[in-house]
């Protein structure tokens, strides 16, 4: 089986995270992709108010409409810092007869050489790079370029940092989120104050 390893806060996940994931299914022949809510970015500052659990909530709800798509709770069951390379070793044990591909955006790959045990992540899993017009990449030029392959997505301009803005703000993210995600953002008064 092809497995893809999306990981991320997804704080809140949106229609680019699932753009992404369906365009990564459709070119690399993907069978299934495991959503890998962090449960602490190394990059990222916590936010205040969401926590770990409702995100995976946000991240099932979202993803709830297909089959390809499943919900991997194992960062936020470790419940440390999230370090990709021990991620992937974990999911790789778990699953030794598949082919396990890391999904990310060009913007991300540009930075991988920069990640904690880039080597060791490509020990157990090829990369997948979304090719997005404002980030496009050339896999020949980078270091570790000859363990990606390239996939195109459309361009959807949207981001969870602004999403989280405009609902501290009162303003709708009708059709930037699924409706489930929407709907659970406004039950829970997630993202209000900040």
């Amino acid at each position: 089986m092809n497995i893809g390893i999306f990981g991320g806060s997804f704080n809140p996940p949106h229609l680019g995270h699932l753009v992404l994931a369906q365009s990564a299914i459709e070119q690399l022949g993907l069978d299934k992709i495991l959503f890998v809510p962090a449960f602490q970015s190394p990059f990222k500052a916590p936010i205040d108010g969401v926590t770990p659990e409702q995100r995976c909530e946000l991240v099932a709800l979202a993803i709830s409409d297909n089959n390809h798509f499943e919900l991997d709770t194992f960062e936020v069951i470790r419940a440390s810092v999230s370090y990709t390379a021990d991620t992937i070793k974990h999911i790789a044990e778990r699953n030794p007869d598949d082919m396990l591909y890391l999904l990310m955006g060009a913007d991300a790959f540009n930075d991988f050489h920069t990640w904690t045990k880039p080597e060791e992540i490509i020990r157990y899993a090829k990369i997948g790079v979304a090719q997005r017009p404002r980030h496009s990449i050339h896999l020949s030029k980078h270091p570790f370029g000859m363990y990606a392959m390239s996939f195109h997505m459309p361009l959807i301009d949207i981001s969870s940092s602004a999403i989280r803005d405009r609902v501290q703000q009162g303003i709708s993210i009708q059709y930037l989120v699924p409706w489930t995600v929407k709907t659970f953002i406004e039950a829970e008064g997630l993202y209000r104050n900040r």
